[in-house]
């Protein structure tokens, strides 16, 4: 035990640069979340705040965390309500459940401390990540600051919602795949595995992930092909899909069906079709009465609808991913004239603008620095424009289906600016 402790204190002070610059982010962002959420407490038009009053509206005011909420309590038989988690995923449910019947503190004021802690794990990994992958202290400061002063992050703290646990995967994804793999260390050399593990609790997280699942499975299986006969092989990618089986089976169990989610069919027809039969008709009927006429419309109805009217589907997809999407305010703040949504919203545009001019740039830097560190890179920036691009068929959400993926552009975009300076010395 000495031994273990020497070494650690050993490896502390070879990195204590690191430690110190690490701890002062960590401080100062402390007191910014502070900054923003205690005047917030106060506020009439936000759904944002400790005060005890106003925390369990606050914590279940969304429709989506009362699912969670209820899916959870029905995980550990407190609740007679129908679970739903042909439409949840178990992971989440299962943090808000287990707190609910565990904690000895209030359950509400509990997971707000959890998910403040993955907040600040976040800023931790972004760090990691942005540093393992520039070797720039400096610049791994600035860019994570990046992530930290967003607010949106911290208003979402306070709901009962899956984006904090989200943007934490996806920064220790992020960080997972930076990871040398000459490092001699034995879990470097199953880093693959890992990175199938993690994708795996991002899809029981958020179902919209199967698609880079499906993408992370194909690359490495094609990467690995000489391993294809080894049972070791398969072992190990079974095992990296747990989360996955134990979706599988608790749907199976609960519904009689194996199922991820089937969240996809609903938003697609009350966010994406309801929308497009609005512009495509030209009707005055309102969403909700559009709704009431597709209701019965199939899913191969709905997409043929959408290819039938392709100039209307391609304006209501664009507005809901840039108007509904990346230019969004926050969901939880009524009054467009709260100084947290202002600067929600102007630092949205402002990131939006970036992304633009990146665009064009990373492009250039993944076709051509394909190798070593690059490949990391070009699964971490495919996974944030999946998402981004998967958000477009949803509205009315914010800027929450976007936001959460700010470690992995953050990690990129400091990489291709990193290489730029290296170009320049």
């Amino acid at each position: 035990m000495k031994k273990k402790i020497s070494r650690l204190w050993e490896k502390a002070k070879e990195n204590r640069h690191l430690l110190v610059a690490l701890g002062i982010t960590l401080t100062v962002a402390i007191v910014y979340y502070l900054a923003w959420a205690i005047p917030q407490t106060f506020a009439d038009s936000t759904h944002i705040g400790f005060e005890s009053g106003r925390m369990d509206n606050n914590m279940w005011w969304a429709s989506d965390a009362r699912d969670y909420r209820d899916t959870g309590d029905n995980l550990f038989g407190n609740t007679e309500e129908e679970t739903v988690l042909y439409r949840r995923p178990w992971l989440y449910p299962f943090i808000i459940g287990f707190l609910r019947n565990f904690t000895p503190f209030d359950p509400d004021y509990s997971l707000w401390a959890v998910q403040f802690v993955f907040w600040l794990a976040t800023i931790g990994f972004t760090f990691g990540g942005v540093l393992r992958a520039t070797k720039k202290m400096g610049l791994a400061i600035f860019a994570t600051a990046i992530f930290w002063t967003h607010p949106s992050i911290i208003a979402l703290t306070f709901h009962g919602m899956t984006e904090a646990l989200n943007t934490l995967l996806l920064s220790i994804f992020a960080f997972i795949v930076l990871k040398p793999r000459e490092t001699g260390e034995k879990w470097a050399e199953n880093k693959d595995y890992w990175l199938i593990f993690l994708m795996s609790l991002l899809l029981v997280t958020k179902p919209t992930y199967q698609v880079q699942l499906a993408i992370l499975l194909i690359y490495i299986l094609a990467k690995s092909f000489k391993k294809w006969r080894i049972l070791r092989f398969w072992g190990k990618i079974s095992l990296a899909l747990i989360p996955l089986w134990i979706q599988l089976l608790l749907s199976w169990q609960i519904l009689g069906t194996p199922i991820v989610s089937d969240v996809a069919g609903p938003t697609l027809k009350y966010w994406t079709v309801t929308r497009v039969y609005a512009k495509a008709e030209d009707t005055t009927a309102t969403l909700p009465e559009i709704a009431e006429i597709l209701k019965d419309w199939t899913t191969k109805e709905e997409i043929a609808y959408l290819l039938n009217n392709k100039k209307a589907t391609f304006s209501v997809y664009f507005n809901n991913l840039i108007s509904e999407g990346l230019l969004a305010d926050s969901y939880f703040i009524v009054n467009d004239n709260n100084s947290m949504n202002i600067a929600i919203m102007t630092l949205n545009k402002w990131h939006f603008y970036l992304h633009l001019l990146m665009l064009p740039l990373m492009g250039y830097l993944l076709l051509f620095n394909y190798k070593g560190r690059w490949e990391a890179i070009w699964m971490i920036y495919l996974t944030f424009l999946i998402q981004t691009l998967a958000s477009g068929v949803s509205a009315d959400q914010g800027d929450r289906l976007i936001i959460t993926a700010m470690p992995l552009w953050i990690v990129a975009y400091a990489t291709a600016f990193s290489h730029q300076l290296s170009l320049k010395e």
